[in-house]
């Protein structure tokens, strides 16, 4: 059978920024697709590129099919197939959403059926087999500030710039042209395949990069490791948490978050802050001087002294108590004045540390300050920076 389809194998330089995959790079496929337009049923695919790591070389490898003809569609197909065989994980960038069920249609036109083991990632709905980049950061663009979520638009975040200024809709013109140029204008079209295959090479090369935006998650996650390196006050009533930690990470960022509003609306407490660099962060949270309130649990075996505006333990009262009644959920409180230190957590028991709080069932708790507030090796601290950062996300 006559070939219809061009095959190019480039090698790549490193990616400027590094990202340690959670699988073992040897088994780990980038793909990327070229096409005429979004429709399977009304446009063509004209190119397959892949990308892979050559433990031996040590070095990343990009593959190309091109197709040199219309009808070279089910060629470049199979010699996809033919690769994707021997990986394990498949990564792409919104290939969920547009490359996968555009490959599936066009394997349903020319009755390709891809074998158990392709179809597993392909037809992988988390992201166990088939990872969608894209997917994966768009729950962080909040938290990273980061406007759109393009791939162009996460390179220039990275501080990336291309040579090549195409995207793919601009391309398909060009594609055009080249079929047309390849019989009246040779050199022409060989300028424009350049270019064509440029555009694919840049997007594949450039999710290497963009996947180093995925370390952030390991900062916001309970198997962060972290070491608390100081602990000094900050500008007004803050306090400045000093700690480090073992994720590297492509650039550094700044954040500020808002606590939980308070159902008491006359209390209003500062804004949390993160500075957040290689190796090394700053957590400022802001202090809180007041009466808070401890609620027991078991708010049945306890009465409500009103005269007191405090919880007693029934086994407690006597015949000199007066103005006392069963407790509710929302009186069951003892209260504590003290410095005390926001947390973004909302109510739910902690069997370790004891909550405080403004009013029953606020979204916004506190703990006491401890003991000897700048001592590192207190183990509060090093809970309370890995509590913030998870509720982070």
């Amino acid at each position: 059978m006559e070939e219809h389809m061009k095959i190019t194998d480039t090698i790549i330089e490193q990616p400027v920024y590094g990202y340690k995959f959670p699988q073992n790079k040897e088994e780990i496929l980038f793909l990327d697709i070229e096409t005429t337009g979004l429709s399977p049923d009304a446009s063509s695919l004209y190119m397959i590129g892949v990308m892979y790591f050559d433990t031996a070389a040590g070095s990343w490898h990009i593959k190309q099919f091109f197709a040199d003809n219309y009808k070279s569609e089910a060629e470049i197909l199979l010699a996809f197939l033919n690769i994707l065989v021997n990986y394990n994980y498949l990564y792409h960038f919104n290939g969920k959403t547009f490359d996968i069920p555009y490959i599936l249609n066009k394997f349903r036109k020319y009755n390709i059926k891809p074998d158990m083991y392709c179809s597993r990632i392909f037809n992988n709905t988390d992201t166990e087999y088939s990872i969608d980049i894209l997917a994966l950061i768009r729950p962080l663009k909040k938290l990273l500030s980061i406007k759109k979520a393009t791939q162009t638009a996460l390179e220039q975040w990275l501080g990336i710039t291309r040579e090549n200024k195409y995207n793919g809709e601009q391309l398909i013109p060009i594609y055009s042209q080249y079929m047309q140029y390849k019989f009246i204008a040779p050199s022409k079209a060989t300028q424009l395949e350049k270019l064509l295959l440029l555009h694919n090479h840049d997007d594949i090369k450039h999710m290497l990069n963009i996947c180093s935006i995925l370390s952030y998650y390991g900062l916001f996650q309970d198997t962060c490791n972290i070491t608390i390196t100081g602990i000094k006050p900050g500008t007004g009533s803050y306090i400045n948490i000093i700690y480090s930690h073992n994720i590297t990470i492509p650039k550094n960022i700044s954040i500020t978050k808002q606590y939980p509003a308070s159902k008491e609306k006359t209390i209003q407490i500062q804004d949390m802050k993160l500075e957040l660099s290689s190796k090394h962060a700053i957590l400022s949270v802001p202090l809180f001087y007041g009466n808070l309130k401890y609620f027991y649990p078991d708010y049945k075996n306890y009465y409500f002294i009103e005269t007191e505006d405090t919880a007693v333990h029934k086994s407690l009262i006597h015949s000199s108590c007066k103005n006392y009644k069963k407790a509710s959920v929302s009186t069951c409180y003892t209260k504590k004045e003290g410095l005390f230190i926001p947390s973004m957590e909302a109510w739910q028991a902690d069997h370790d540390n004891i909550r405080f709080y403004i009013t029953y069932h606020d979204k916004l708790c506190f703990y006491i300050l401890p003991d000897g507030t700048a001592d590192i090796n207190n183990p509060f601290w090093n809970y309370f920076v890995k509590r913030q950062l998870i509720l982070l996300l």
